[in-house]
């Protein structure tokens, strides 16, 4: 009980901070409100333990026999978000969200993106290392951090959609929004960049 409350405690002060997730779903609820965003909100909340899941059970030997391929996901994640980052900035909400490709991010894309998240992959490292899984009981004792996790991203990460929806009725103007979103992209690439520097 007193290993999963440490678990709880690191999984909370992690997932509360600021970082792409958290971003990128105020970002959503802010745009879209909070029921068009709720396959953005479960692809995270499923996404990550799922990653944490792969990272203690082997993932994590990958990158010490092959280092280079770690550098070459941090190159080709910093390229995703830069990606990302021009379509929450480029996103009009006097027009673009009556088209009808203008959607928030899916389940399934939600998913993906933990693998190209730098927070993600420092918390699911860190988690992995804190937390180490015994040798009798591996597998369990990684699903049990898992799910600590994941119980605990959903109340952190319902926060900040929650904020995304509630931002709504004060940036109540195209022009607003349009500097809201400019914003939040910039601070996610510049947030990224420097993840991505301090790991390499």
């Amino acid at each position: 009980m007193q290993h999963l409350q440490a678990v709880a405690l690191f999984a909370f002060l992690s997932i509360i901070t600021p970082g792409p997730n958290n971003l990128m779903i105020m970002t959503s609820g802010m745009n879209f409100g909070v029921r068009k965003s709720l396959p953005h909100f479960f692809g995270i909340v499923v996404g990550f333990p799922l990653m944490l899941l792969a990272m203690g059970l082997g993932l994590n030997a990958v990158f010490d026999t092959v280092p280079w391929f770690q550098t070459v996901l941090l190159v080709f994640s910093l390229l995703m978000m830069v990606v990302l980052a021009w379509r929450i900035a480029s996103f009009s909400p006097s027009a673009d969200a009556l088209k009808p490709g203008s959607r928030p991010l899916t389940f399934l894309n939600a998913v993906l993106f933990q693998w190209v998240n730098p927070k993600a992959w420092f918390m699911a490292t860190a988690a992995v290392a804190l937390f180490p899984a015994s040798a009798s009981t591996p597998v369990l004792d990684v699903l049990a951090v898992a799910v600590v996790m994941a119980s605990v991203g959903v109340l952190c990460v319902g926060v900040w959609l929650v904020l995304g929806s509630r931002l709504r009725a004060f940036i109540n103007s195209p022009l607003r929004l349009k500097c809201f979103n400019a914003g939040m992209a910039a601070s996610l690439v510049l947030f990224f960049a420097y993840s991505t520097v301090s790991a390499m």
